[in-house]
């Protein structure tokens, strides 16, 4: 049954261990960093004569850049090996850092405490890979949505978490006692994280015979190209990276909206940052409940419209903002109705990332090759990384241009939404053709994915489908998270709606399909769609009947010699036998 947060998932042996490994690792990760960057901000013999500003952004540039540097390797690594046991390995160096940590504060040595920050990106960077990839390996494809919302949910709660409890613990004076709860805090949740993922099942290793190429450089950049061919995920990829691009900024402008403009005290601002991470919460927990167990990305764009429509809802509150004379505290901001609506305006924006963000994850995860899955969300944290110091830069622009004023960094990021929108759209018609089926085709006809890994092989499908396509082609449209087009056995009715699909190739209508000449034209339309790298639904009479007539099963092979991979696929349909759900299906791809 579903709710609204299966917890019984966390007690799954399969993702429980792994959820909460991963949750004390970005906890102990931002706990950590912050700890440090209030140490150098605040205690003066720590830094020396070095600018505040210049090690506050070498911290953070040092966090990032091992996932420049270490992420093709990482890849490499969890494709060749086990993927739990290099998880494991991984969350071992976790302790090591933490005392690497607390050496930094007794010697009050900022070279050791920035060194240290490096290591933590590092360990993260070689986690990684490992981490997105050992979900499918486990989890059925019915499961990876939720799976992916609470990890998200869960990820950003441990940020928000360890950013507030090394604030609290970490008093302006750095040098005291207080750094040693810090560091033997993080030690506790370091080897409750080494705990956890021992309790993690083991994973068969994809590719033993891969050979590791050691040369991070030219590792990196064969792995963006090879990355960029695999049409199915490259653009999840991309579309993940401005997810980190939209998040980074908005929480990195939280303190100083709070400040200048809403003149409030930090307390607000974290405040603000609990909201955002709530809002990402519910996003992503409502995308599992609208996508019924599958992969949706219709929601890609129905979240982008709403981090749009909320964008422009937040300029127009900054925008008429009368700026108080008096510091407001937590208690002071909280009393004033005009508040939550601000609050509410950022839950919305946050949820519409939520919305977002997990059909791309699982989608990644789904599409991915099996046998180079890590490397393709190696590929990921190398974009991702680069997006965040994009971000870095394009705000540190607009303040400088606009003199400070942070409304217009959120404003621009509302101007680059609609782009991506609009990118969206056009590049991938497949998402706003799922968009509208959502509101189309009702939520009891959604069918349940099994056998989801089948659509990870390069090339083109041939989909099978047991019934006519005619009389529910939309429902079936709705399918299967991939672009592929729908045979009909004559013309629809014209409309707006149907003429946008014949434009977009996503019917195929055809007069007379009783007729050989018919028949024989439906077959090189495969053939055609085929060799452009599209993929074309028919269903199991016609395929039977092509394949007597003029041998269609054998097509594969005939296209194999001219370098056009395709792939027949058989969908089996069976309804769900609960009564709650009777009328629903699960496809099974064999």
């Amino acid at each position: 049954m579903l709710g609204f947060m299966k917890f019984s998932m966390i007690r799954d042996k399969r993702f429980g261990p792994f959820f909460w490994t991963q949750f004390l690792g970005a906890f102990n990760d931002n706990l950590l960093k912050f700890a440090v960057t209030l140490a150098v901000t605040y205690n003066d013999s720590l830094r020396g004569d070095i600018s505040t500003g210049l090690l506050i952004n070498l911290i953070s540039a040092l966090f990032i850049l091992p996932f420049f540097i270490f992420s093709a390797t990482s890849g490499q690594l969890a494709d060749k090996y086990d993927k739990t046991k290099v998880m494991r390995l991984a969350k071992w160096l976790e302790p090591p850092i933490v005392l690497l940590t607390g050496v930094g504060f007794a010697l009050n040595s900022v070279w050791i405490l920035t060194f240290a920050v490096f290591l933590l990106g590092a360990q993260s960077a070689f986690f990684g890979p490992a981490k997105y990839a050992y979900l499918p390996e486990h989890l059925k494809s019915s499961e990876l949505v939720m799976a992916n919302a609470m990890v998200e949910t869960g990820t950003f709660m441990a940020i928000l978490l360890g950013t507030i409890a090394a604030g609290s613990i970490l008093s302006q004076d750095a040098g005291g006692v207080v750094v040693y709860v810090v560091c033997g805090f993080g030690m506790l949740v370091a080897l409750l994280g080494v705990y956890s993922i021992h309790k993690a099942p083991l994973t068969q290793p994809r590719q033993p015979d891969l050979k590791v190429n050691w040369n991070i450089f030219s590792e990196t950049w064969h792995n963006i190209k090879a990355i960029r061919k695999i049409r199915s995920v490259w653009p999840s990829l991309l579309g993940i990276s401005w997810l980190w691009f939209v998040g980074a900024t908005y929480l990195t402008q939280f303190p100083l909206l709070s400040k200048t403009v809403l003149n409030a005290s930090s307390g607000v601002a974290t405040f603000l940052l609990f909201t955002f991470t709530v809002g990402l919460g519910i996003g992503a927990f409502v995308c599992e409940k609208l996508s019924h167990k599958r992969i949706e990305p219709g929601l890609i764009v129905w979240g982008l419209v709403l981090m749009v429509g909320s964008g422009v809802g937040l300029h127009v509150l900054l925008a008429n903002y009368n700026h108080p004379s008096l510091l407001q505290d937590f208690v002071g901001f909280v009393s004033q109705p005009k508040h939550w609506g601000l609050v509410a305006v950022f839950v919305a924006i946050s949820a519409g990332i939520g919305l977002y963000s997990v059909p791309l994850y699982t989608t990644m995860q789904a599409l991915s090759p099996v046998d180079s899955r890590s490397r393709v969300v190696a590929a990921n944290n190398i974009i991702n990384s680069f997006f965040m110091v994009v971000s870095a830069g394009v705000a540190v622009a607009i303040l400088v241009v606009s003199k400070g004023q942070v409304v217009w960094v959120f404003t621009v990021v509302t101007v680059l939404n609609v782009a991506v929108l609009v990118l969206w759209v056009w590049r991938q018609p497949q998402a706003l053709m799922r968009a509208i089926l959502m509101l189309k085709v009702p939520a009891r006809k959604a069918p349940v994915l099994e056998g989801a890994e089948r659509l990870s092989e390069q090339g083109a499908f041939l989909l099978v489908f047991p019934s006519l396509l005619h009389d529910e082609f939309e429902a079936r449209l709705a399918s299967l998270p991939l672009r592929y087009s729908v045979v009909l056995s004559g013309m629809l009715p014209g409309s707006t709606w149907v003429s946008w699909l014949r434009k977009h190739s996503f019917v195929h209508e055809f007069t007379k399909l009783t007729e050989p000449d018919a028949q024989r034209n439906l077959v090189k339309k495969i053939a055609g769609e085929i060799q452009a790298g599209r993929s074309i639904a028919i269903d199991k009479a016609m395929f039977n009947l092509l394949t007597q007539k003029f041998k269609l099963s054998e097509l594969p092979g005939l296209l194999k010699t001219k370098g056009v991979l395709m792939h027949i696929i058989q969908v089996e349909e069976k309804k769900l036998s609960t009564s709650q759900e009777f009328s629903r299906q699960t496809l099974t791809l064999t």
